[in-house]
């Protein structure tokens, strides 16, 4: 037994490779940056979520700012402007990222898809290598064994519908219960097998 392929694979990796999708997470960041936040991976992830790490970059950007200030009430209203706007807009680009990656669908993408290369938005080749191992069904002892009976239940179906293949009484040796021609042995559609000992009479 070698390892199956499981279907959607591809399709899979179609979506999240999609160039619209990478372009609209590019300008997210890009606006981002702009503002004066450094985006890593780990920040793109977050962004989709929490936003916690941004957040605390938002409160230290914030302090910063407002350090320069020596009156200390005037000093506390502008750290909290600019927490506020700051905040604003991490808010404004979480919900725009999260609308990219469809999250408000069925199906929505995965953000670990992407990465943060130089600032630029990229395709996660670590994350598509792990789900095409997901993707991948590698033997066991467990599975060989299914197999084997698998392929010992496939040579006895064949067997069973030669060995009445030229008798014109059947239609087959073994077949299903929607199969009205006469048969040696039926399965129902709970998988029950069901033998028809009258139809011995026709050998």
């Amino acid at each position: 037994m070698n390892e199956i392929k499981k279907q959607g694979l591809e399709r899979m990796l179609l979506r999240h490779q999609d160039e619209n999708t990478i372009e609209k997470i590019q300008q997210i960041v890009n606006c981002l940056i702009e503002t004066g936040f450094t985006i890593s991976t780990k920040e793109l992830h977050d962004l989709s979520c929490v936003c916690a790490l941004l957040t605390k970059q938002a409160e230290e950007m914030a302090k910063k700012d407002a350090s320069r200030i020596k009156i200390a009430f005037k000093r506390e209203e502008d750290y909290k402007e600019t927490l506020d706007r700051l905040q604003a807009c991490i808010t404004e680009k979480a919900n725009e990222l999260r609308k990219v990656l469809l999250y408000h669908t069925t199906k929505p993408l995965d953000e670990n898809a992407y990465e943060i290369v130089d600032n630029c938005v990229v395709f996660s080749q670590t994350w598509a290598e792990r789900k095409a191992q997901e993707f991948m069904i590698p033997p066991t002892i467990t599975r060989l064994r299914a197999k084997g009976l698998i392929n010992n239940v496939k040579e006895a179906i064949s067997e069973l519908n030669a060995f009445v293949a030229d008798n014109p009484n059947f239609g087959k040796g073994i077949t299903t219960s929607h199969d009205s021609r006469r048969c040696l042995c039926w399965l129902d559609d709970d998988g029950g097998f069901h033998e028809e000992q009258e139809a011995y009479e026709f050998i």
